[in-house]
């Protein structure tokens, strides 16, 4: 299914999310519906949370010919909707996944082309196939539920956080990256780490 239903959203609506102008009760429509033309042209499969993108291209980009590669970004809409950074959020679920105790070397995580990805993974050339059954059979049902579920607690904590030292009783502060892996903190203390 395609992701047409994405379109870009705009400075306002975040900024307006961020100020507390907009509630999340008041986003989905709005926000599904402005999120990004760049998924209109992605191959997108669909879940509760959000969508994974699955792009195919030659792995040399000057020879069409050449072996495909294979990118899969995942976008946590429902996360998102709560901390519109995709930047910050790419930092922490690199991290997170990077401290999983079921991470695996051979499938390296990286920074999405997409906007509003947090995480992507790609393939080696041609070896489509292993990272799709990889993706479908490992990452999806046993290792990305702990990593939403853990991503959004530590969200809402930096937001309460932000919010309750804030004058004006927002978490536009949150917003302002003064160094990469800000949201990230100890590894010892993620929750999937604790109940190995």
């Amino acid at each position: 299914m395609n992701c047409n239903a994405f379109e870009k959203l705009n400075s306002h609506t975040i900024q307006s999310l961020k100020c507390g102008k907009v509630t999340k009760q008041d986003m989905p429509r709005t926000f599904i519906k402005r999120l990004g033309k760049e998924y209109s042209f992605a191959h997108c499969h669909r879940f509760p949370w959000g969508g994974v993108s699955e792009e195919t291209s030659p792995s040399d980009p000057d020879d069409d010919n050449s072996p495909p590669i294979l990118r899969m970004e995942f976008m946590p809409i429902s996360l998102l909707l709560l901390f519109p950074d995709s930047a910050q959020l790419e930092d922490l679920f690199m991290w997170m996944y990077n401290n999983h105790p079921r991470f695996d070397p051979e499938f390296e995580c990286d920074e999405g082309n997409k906007h509003w990805s947090v995480i992507s993974f790609y393939s080696k050339p041609d070896e489509c196939d292993s990272l799709r059954a990889w993706v479908g059979d490992t990452f999806i049902p046993s290792i990305w539920p702990e990593l939403l579920k853990e991503s959004c607690k530590i969200v809402e904590e930096k937001i309460m956080a932000s919010i309750a030292h804030s004058p004006s009783g927002s978490f536009n502060d949150l917003f302002v990256e003064r160094a990469r892996s800000q949201l990230c903190g100890d590894p010892a203390e993620l929750s999937f780490v604790l109940n190995k």
